[in-house]
């Protein structure tokens, strides 16, 4: 198991781990997470401290992205990469967006964060023209400021909510197995389906421009936010994933558990997942809250 992190937040506790797998000579996934802060440096003042922490107490937010890349030799993993870094980048550069983000420009931020897409697609096509590959990769991106969370996607990894022992899945997958079922074509169970299952109508990168997925959604204390690629998904179904995360005491537990069983059931693929616990926070105002989740797609 690789590039794992694990870091405990006044609101959040998260960590992150990537697996080769059992069968794969490469791993092609990459995972970030990232703490976004609007911070004001005070050289001097006779305010008392405890009204500093009320002041700047709620200033943090928490970046998670998993990306899961395709695409011939060492193609994928560049792809994948790529991804990481340049949504990195991207976020350091709106950062004005962060810094004013207010239930009134919810809309527009989201849909500047859906642009990140198209730039790590960009990215993504600079690069495979260099090396003369074609290329692509999943990216599921999750901000999270209390008590909201931005989800932008594209591909078959995947963001969940777990409240309440309800595991809910907000992004969808965009295969041509999901369309069939869907469309009503085909049924879930159907034999014919497991042949479209891995086989993406989006993603970014590839030959098609990126259609991302957005979802918005409001957090409560104690839920959990998952981002996994498919090497966990295709190996363990949602009922293990609960189970998991809800016996494990820790974030690392839970993210080392979930790439165990995925390799125990078989490991036919890269694995990554991202776990995120939700606490209570001290100074975060709830009546900020959004009330429902609201699902775009672009």
């Amino acid at each position: 198991m690789s590039h794992m992190t694990n870091q405990p937040y006044d609101s959040f506790l998260i960590s992150g781990a990537s697996d080769i797998g059992r069968k794969r000579s490469e791993n092609q996934d990459h995972f970030l997470v990232a703490s976004l802060r609007r911070q004001l440096v005070v050289e001097q003042t006779d305010v008392p401290q405890s009204l500093h922490d009320e002041m700047f107490g709620c200033q943090e937010g928490k970046l998670l992205v998993v990306a899961d890349g395709m695409g011939g030799h060492h193609g994928g993993e560049l792809a994948s990469r790529t991804a990481i870094e340049t949504s990195a980048r991207y976020v350091l550069d709106m950062m004005h967006w962060f810094l004013k983000l207010s239930p009134n420009s919810e809309q527009e931020f989201e849909n500047e964060l859906s642009e990140c897409l198209s730039s790590i697609q960009e990215e993504i096509w600079l690069q495979g023209g260099k090396h003369e590959r074609q290329m692509g990769t999943t990216v599921t991106m999750a901000y999270l400021l209390w008590p909201r969370m931005f989800v932008i996607h594209a591909g078959d990894s995947r963001c969940y909510l777990l409240r309440d022992n309800d595991l809910m899945q907000l992004t969808t997958d965009h295969t041509i197995a999901q369309q069939l079922i869907d469309s009503g074509e085909m049924a879930a169970e159907d034999a014919a389906v497991a042949h479209w299952r891995h086989v993406l109508w989006n993603c970014v990168g590839g030959d098609r421009q990126v259609r991302p997925e957005a979802v918005r959604c409001h957090l409560k204390p104690h839920d959990i936010v998952i981002l996994c690629s498919d090497g966990l998904t295709g190996m363990i179904d949602d009922s293990e994933i609960v189970s998991i995360v809800t016996s494990s005491t820790t974030s690392q537990q839970a993210t080392t558990r979930l790439i165990e069983a995925a390799n125990a059931a078989g490991g036919h693929d890269n694995v990554t997942a991202v776990v995120c616990r939700i606490g209570q926070p001290d100074h975060c105002d709830e009546s900020t809250a959004i009330g429902s989740t609201l699902k775009i797609a672009f």
